[in-house]
């Protein structure tokens, strides 16, 4: 067999296992507000142990970084993926595992970098606040995408969990 064939042959397999190791994630959805959990409950756990005042400081703080969205948007490459929620600009990662630098929705500098793991898309975010990690997961029909979201911070008293149901939407 020629060289080139061989290399054909061998780039032929390896998209092919790629396509068959990732689940195609790509597509837009919509946020399924009666199977998702509440987030101001989470985050009300997540301070329960602190303070009253600083309660209140810390519960505004994270109702900040948590937003409800209610639409999510992921395209891919081989080398890139790009998730948008609601109207917000783009958050492009390389599929290579490497950290970029990024603007939390409180509008703090925040590294954040993804991989995938087991059929899990996981999104990491870390900050001098905390840490945080969006594990997203595809139903075996591809139509349900669920998003859960763990929290930790030395300045919580517990970390906050909680997920987000999105149904896809017809393109």
């Amino acid at each position: 067999m020629s060289k080139v064939v061989a290399s054909v042959l061998l780039f032929c397999l390896s998209m092919f296992v790629a396509a068959h190791t990732q689940p195609a994630f790509d597509g837009t959805y919509k946020l399924d507000d009666a199977q998702s959990d509440n987030i101001d409950s989470a985050i009300d756990q997540g301070v329960k142990g602190l303070n009253f005042l600083v309660q209140h400081i810390a519960r505004n703080r994270l109702k900040k970084l948590n937003p409800g969205y209610r639409t999510v948007s992921i395209t891919s490459s081989a080398s890139e993926i790009s998730i948008v929620v609601d109207n917000q600009p783009a958050l492009k990662m390389p599929t290579s595992g490497s950290t970029i630098v990024c603007t939390s929705p409180a509008g703090d500098k925040t590294t954040v970098k993804l991989r995938f793991e087991n059929g899990h898309l996981l999104q990491q975010f870390d900050s001098s606040d905390g840490h945080r990690v969006n594990d997203y997961t595809l139903s075996t029909d591809g139509r349900v995408l669920t998003m859960q979201v763990t929290e930790t911070s030395s300045r919580l008293s517990a970390p906050i969990k909680y997920k987000q149901v999105y149904r896809r939407t017809i393109e």
